[in-house]
């Protein structure tokens, strides 16, 4: 009987110090660790599935479902690895649907998600050329004024101060 105590004695303190070990993230645990990558994994596959349904049925012409796949995408899974080519989707969408709008904000949000990125900056030149499609010189003109001063880019800036001059030569030719 009395061996019987100790044993329980034992097991008692050693369960304490792995859990003492455990609190201090000394012993960490392995299968929590391999329950939330499984989870992370899962979300990805998914995230990338919804991503290709987006992506054929924009191929098939079918806009709304295509734009209701990304959107639905962007708020299930905002920190996915495909977030840039989703929005990229989403701008065909609004491309093709004349929905100049929405074309705009959604390149500014990739500007302002990627901001230091080449593609980033042709977004929000993008976004300018689409605001003076909608008749928002003003709104166009401090984008391109931006991309001039702030890019490091010449490709972009010189295509920038080439809307310029042409608002610059439509502005003038509205005037006479």
């Amino acid at each position: 009987m009395r061996q019987n105590s100790t044993d329980w004695q034992f097991w008692k303190r050693a369960l304490f110090a792995i859990g003492i070990l455990i609190s201090m993230g000394i012993l960490p645990l392995t299968a929590d660790r391999s329950v939330s990558q499984i989870f992370a994994n899962e979300r990805t596959k998914q995230g990338d599935l919804l991503f290709q349904k987006a992506k054929e049925f924009l191929e098939d012409r079918n806009h709304y479902r295509s734009v209701e796949s990304c959107k639905s995408f962007l708020l299930l899974y905002p920190s996915h690895p495909k977030t840039r080519e989703v929005r990229k989707v989403l701008s065909s969408n609004y491309r093709m649907t004349g929905d100049i709008l929405a074309l705009a904000e959604n390149e500014l949000k990739i500007y302002k998600e990627f901001p230091n990125t080449e593609e980033g900056l042709e977004s929000y030149l993008i976004s300018g050329k689409a605001f003076v499609r909608m008749g928002r010189e003003d709104k166009a003109y401090q984008i391109f004024q931006d991309i001039i001063k702030n890019t490091y880019s010449s490709k972009i800036a010189q295509e920038a101060e080439l809307e310029l001059t042409q608002m610059e030569i439509l502005g003038e030719s509205k005037n006479k």
